[in-house]
């Protein structure tokens, strides 16, 4: 198992992983909401504000080094950065913690990724910077090997770490679909 929370923005890990293909990851947040037409519009309009609001940097070129974690207030960020801010806002929108979580992997082109995942009683849902869609984590072309969990982080096999991980030998490919339009990567 690898650590890959330091190495998130360079890809190297999550590169080497997608070689094998990583499995579904399992750790799933506790809380389900219902999802009302209210809800769901509050997801499309949380996502919808960050991803017009907020312009995508990578850390080296805001911080001079890679994979910092933090809200965007220079009104600049990374997907991590993204996923924070969508999370922070719904939680003042009353959403509970508990059904709210990160999931980190790559993109189909390979890319290192991080989305917001939103579990709700009408399934989970991935609030993402490249896209405005609001879609369930198996239909974003995104292959996902590490999710938050409470306090730490669930990797493909159910390893709990500190930090997010990737199982290299467990493997299977996730099917690559549309997700609509994408943004250049920062």
């Amino acid at each position: 198992m690898m650590s890959i929370s330091r190495g998130l923005a360079g890809g190297l890990v999550l590169t080497l992983a997608m070689a094998v293909h990583a499995v579904p990851v399992l750790a799933k947040p506790t809380a389900r909401v219902d999802l009302t037409p209210e809800r769901m519009s509050e997801l499309r309009q949380i996502n919808s504000h960050v991803n017009n609001t907020i312009v995508e940097v990578s850390d080296m070129e805001q911080y001079g080094r890679e994979d910092v974690w933090t809200l965007p207030t220079s009104g600049k960020g990374d997907c991590e950065d993204f996923a924070l801010l969508k999370r922070k806002l719904l939680l003042q929108r009353g959403w509970p913690a508990s059904a709210l979580s990160i999931s980190v992997g790559t993109t189909s082109s390979g890319e290192a990724h991080a989305v917001l995942i939103v579990a709700t009683a009408s399934g989970e849902y991935a609030l993402d910077n490249l896209t405005s869609s609001i879609l369930p984590p198996s239909q974003t072309g995104h292959t996902f090997v590490s999710r938050q969990s409470g306090r730490g982080w669930v990797s493909a096999s159910g390893a709990r770490t500190s930090e997010p991980t990737v199982d290299l030998p467990v493997a299977r490919s996730l099917p690559v679909a549309q997700a609509g339009p994408r943004r250049p990567r920062g």
